[in-house]
């Protein structure tokens, strides 16, 4: 069952609970505690604030969670792997247009063994839209079998748009195995091509390329309702630019 929440402040899963949350209205700042062998999904739009998210994972514990940033605002993601074998999975996808400006900042503290991350950053930004994204990882001295990713990709969609992507890794450990990787480019002029030599108009194959590079993000997720609802409310955040 999904359970939809409105400015959650505090949230505690209980031990081997499972939860799925939408959330489209934030606090300024949540806290969540995700009990031993516990398991949420959680689907968040952030737009127009600022939003600190921190979320600690006890032994076992799996966290993934999905954000969809539209406009101005800054965000903040701090996880504290905390338990053995703890899981998360932080994904976001950001669409700023006109003189949109944004700061995403993610955090993730391996503090137990045999932990696990995965971040995937998808972003567009059009107009004269900033964005910059600021990923850190940390692996703390003796911490074993450790398993850190995390990959930024961004579209700029004119040429007076900015994005800015500053990865950090920690590592005091050995036994570790840790990726990480940033890409930022505009849209493939080859394919660009192909989509008008079949009758589409520029600016739907420019649509339908952004909102393809986007999907890979929301395409994880696994609610089918949730999922066409986040896409139509990225193609909105596109579709603003004026």
């Amino acid at each position: 069952m999904v359970q939809e929440l409105l400015k959650q402040r505090l949230l505690t899963i209980e031990p081997e609970q499972s939860a799925v949350f939408v959330e489209k209205q934030l606090a300024e700042k949540t806290e969540i505690v995700v009990g031993k062998k516990a398991h949420v999904r959680h689907y968040r739009l952030h737009e127009e604030s600022d939003h600190v998210l921190r979320v600690r994972l006890e032994e076992g514990a799996a966290y993934e969670v999905v954000t969809l940033h539209r406009g101005n605002g800054n965000l903040s993601f701090s996880f504290d792997l905390a338990g053995k074998e703890a899981f998360c999975r932080c994904d976001v996808v950001y669409v700023l247009t006109n003189n949109q400006e944004t700061l995403i900042r993610s955090d993730v503290r391996h503090n137990a063994d045999q932990t696990v991350s995965r971040q995937l950053v998808k972003g567009a930004v059009g107009g004269q839209g900033k964005a910059t994204f600021e990923g850190g990882i940390f692996i703390p001295y003796d911490k074993k079998k450790i398993d850190g990713a995390q990959q930024h990709r961004a579209l700029l969609l004119s040429p007076n748009a900015l994005v800015k992507a500053v990865p950090q890794l920690e590592i005091y450990a050995d036994d570790v195995k840790c990726a990480h990787g940033s890409a930022i480019g505009t849209l493939n002029q080859d394919q660009l091509f192909y989509l008008k030599t079949r009758g589409i108009d520029e600016n739907e194959a420019r649509s339908l390329l952004t909102t393809a590079f986007l999907n890979e993000v929301l395409d994880g997720i696994e609610n089918e309702a949730i999922c066409e609802d986040f896409k139509k409310l990225a193609l909105e955040g596109l579709n603003d630019d004026a």
